[in-house]
């Protein structure tokens, strides 16, 4: 799916949706949203089988052509927030358009 202009955000974005696919049924993500709809990832990255290591999520951006994942210069803290927004970002328009 097209997600941003942004070669590496859509990157990312298409990424996350290939796992959340691989991972979990439309009706269980649904089922996410409707029990934590106050969670930005609606506690998918927590609990739907994403991806569960800070190693793995921060060379995912790496491959994706962020540089300032590099060598730790976004901390671990923040790399899981921006995930886990991103996450409930694709969650979302995998819901809108099913």
């Amino acid at each position: 799916m097209k997600y941003s202009k942004n070669v590496k955000l859509n990157a990312v974005l298409n990424e996350i949706e290939s796992d959340l696919l691989e991972n979990m049924e439309i009706s269980e993500i649904r089922r996410y949203m409707k029990e934590f709809p106050n969670e930005s990832d609606y506690s998918i990255a927590d609990f739907g089988n994403m991806l569960v290591y800070y190693s793995e999520i921060r060379k995912m951006y790496i491959n994706a052509g962020y540089k300032t994942f590099e060598n730790n210069k976004i901390s671990d803290s923040k790399m899981w927030e921006i995930y886990k927004r991103q996450v409930g970002y694709v969650a979302r328009q995998i819901i809108k358009t099913a």
